[in-house]
């Protein structure tokens, strides 16, 4: 048991027109004023031992700071130790009753306690909390916190326990993957939404994992002490509350991992208009809640001053909000305002209805509406795309290469350049000209030529000689450059490596092509100063050009007739 006190009768000042007739003066709580002397007791039922902590102040009780109806109240305050024997307390609740132990100054009594209920189980850490009021009332209210501190007891607990180990190895690769990206990207990581969901789930991962440790090393110390302490009191107050810190902790981040799904849901034209439309209409939303506030605002501090005194859903500012948010819903009570105020009670509530309800509401549907029906008429002229798919095609590639299969490939490539089939087709003027099939062309080629036809999302060919130091980028940053917006990254580390493997295969190809065709000119420059001087050479097996076998003939023009062509 703990009770926390005001200061003395003088805590607060008396006029002076009562000065003669009132002369004790009680005040609301407040830290600062908490009174913390030595209280006088006498022991008249119980041991000495048993009270001796009563009479003394405990700047820091075993129990946590709580929030009371009528105050905020600290750690501090006195406390008494009930005993397990049921006679023992009595007498000691005796002694307390006679020392006036709780008086007019008392602002609070806390009564604590834990139970374990071994069916199911689950600890029960029980408060049971009496607020006085400085007008001599008495508010009572309770909070039990009811939570599974032995967490691995059965099979079930043991296997979720070895998830929980994979969590953590798999939160730790991200550790290192994300830092490797804030490291190459620095803040501009910040810059995508889906980052900074990525950072959040990794610290509330982190802050789970601390708080299971410190709650499976502290918990069986617990035990083991209010086993071994039976006349001392063991709180497990905090271990519950980080308990439910744990258990919000965990529900934030299921939702934001729910919110994540947003990320591939443009696999449809219909999937999209949702996300598209928040994007659309955020800032129209934003102007529009500023108006909203306002009045809603208004609506709220109106509500307290007229009802604040005769209508507890109306007793503070705060709950006046919650009260006009539940007439938006429909939750309301019409006979309370008219009983309240008769004439001001039915003209607020209609004014409200009118303003907020009919035209604020109504606006803020029409904003979404409107941009609704814009991006559904602008979605239905795109061609479906679907994101979705690119991004598994990229995935299933990175494990092809992963594998090894993509490595052996380019191999064979830089070993025969002409195995890649990269020929180019060159045009002599006048003398016919020279082709070859077009080379073949891979996956990640295609997705390359495509990086460069949609120029509002991707890069063009002139901003690759705009990255710096690209070429310097480590293999990890494949994933990486993708979580960037396309509009802030340019090609990713593995388009600049398809780049430049076909820049060098060309240029292979060009010098073999080159060589050719300077070949093929000496040779016709040969002819041509043959045919001008009539002297031919004679032409050796293995020097004929390409295309022309060994037993055909070689035609030359007749000099003696000109008109026959070539004989």
């Amino acid at each position: 048991v703990s009770t926390q006190s005001t200061g003395g009768n003088d805590s607060c000042e008396i006029p002076s027109v009562f000065g003669s007739s009132l002369f004790n003066c009680y005040s609301s709580y407040h830290p600062d004023e908490e009174l913390s002397t030595v209280l006088p007791f006498s022991n008249v039922y119980s041991d000495t031992s048993s009270t001796a902590s009563c009479r003394l102040y405990n700047p820091q009780l075993l129990t946590r700071p709580y929030a009371g109806y009528l105050a905020n109240y600290g750690a501090g305050g006195y406390e008494q130790l009930l005993s397990r024997n049921k006679v023992v307390s009595s007498y000691i609740l005796s002694d307390l009753q006679y020392n006036g132990w709780v008086d007019r100054a008392t602002r609070v009594l806390f009564l604590d306690f834990t139970v374990y209920n071994v069916n199911i189980n689950q600890f029960a850490v029980v408060k049971l909390v009496a607020e006085f009021l400085p007008t001599g009332g008495l508010l009572t209210s309770y909070d039990v916190l009811v939570q599974k501190l032995l967490r691995y007891v059965t099979t079930t607990d043991k296997v979720v326990f070895g998830f929980e180990i994979v969590l953590v190895l798999f939160v730790l690769y991200y550790i290192v993957e994300e830092g490797m990206e804030v490291v190459l990207f620095r803040m501009r990581y910040f810059l995508d939404v889906w980052n900074v969901l990525d950072t959040i789930i990794i610290v509330q991962i982190l802050i789970g994992f601390g708080i299971s440790l410190y709650r499976t090393t502290t918990i069986e110390g617990l035990i083991k002490d209010s086993e071994t302490e039976r006349d001392t009191f063991i709180s497990f107050e905090n271990i519950a509350y980080y308990e439910t810190v744990y258990n919000d902790n965990a529900a934030i981040c299921l939702f934001i991992a729910w919110m994540k799904v947003f990320k591939f849901i443009n696999i449809t034209k219909t999937m999209r208009y949702f996300s598209t439309t928040l994007a659309r209409c955020c800032k129209d939303i934003l102007s529009f809640s500023l108006m909203f506030l306002i009045v809603f605002f208004a609506f709220a501090q109106l509500g307290q001053l007229l009802f604040g005194t005769v209508n507890r859903d109306f007793s503070t500012f705060l709950d006046s909000t919650y009260t006009l948010f539940r007439i938006i819903l429909g939750d309301f009570d019409f006979l309370a305002l008219e009983q309240a105020r008769n004439f001001l009670g039915p003209v607020f509530f209609i004014s409200y209805i009118f303003l907020v309800f009919f035209i604020l509401l109504n606006m803020f549907l029409a904003i979404i509406n409107d941009t609704y029906s814009a991006v559904k008429e602008e979605l239905d002229g795109e061609e479906e795309v679907t994101e979705f798919g690119e991004y598994m095609r990229r995935r299933i590639g990175a494990l092809l290469r992963l594998c090894g299969r993509k490595e052996r490939e380019e191999e064979e490539i830089l070993e025969d350049p002409e195995k890649s089939g990269a020929r180019v087709e060159i045009e002599l003027p006048e003398r016919g000209g020279m082709s070859a099939p077009p080379p073949p062309r891979s996956d990640d080629e295609e997705s390359v030529d495509s990086m460069f036809e949609d120029s509002e999302q991707r890069p063009t060919a002139r901003n690759l000689r705009t990255q710096e130091t690209l070429s310097s980028y480590p293999p990890w940053d494949i994933q990486s450059m993708e979580r960037v917006p396309a509009y802030q990254r340019g090609p990713s580390y593995e388009e600049f490596k398809i780049l430049a493997r076909r820049v060098d295969r060309n240029d292979d190809a060009m010098g073999s092509v080159i060589s050719k065709i300077d070949a093929v000119l000496g040779k016709l420059e040969l002819l041509e100063k043959s045919y001008n001087t009539g002297i031919f050479p004679v032409v050796e097996e293995g020097d004929f050009p390409e295309g022309i076998e060994d037993e055909q003939t070689i035609h030359i023009p007749d000099e003696t007739n000109r008109s026959d062509g070539w004989t």
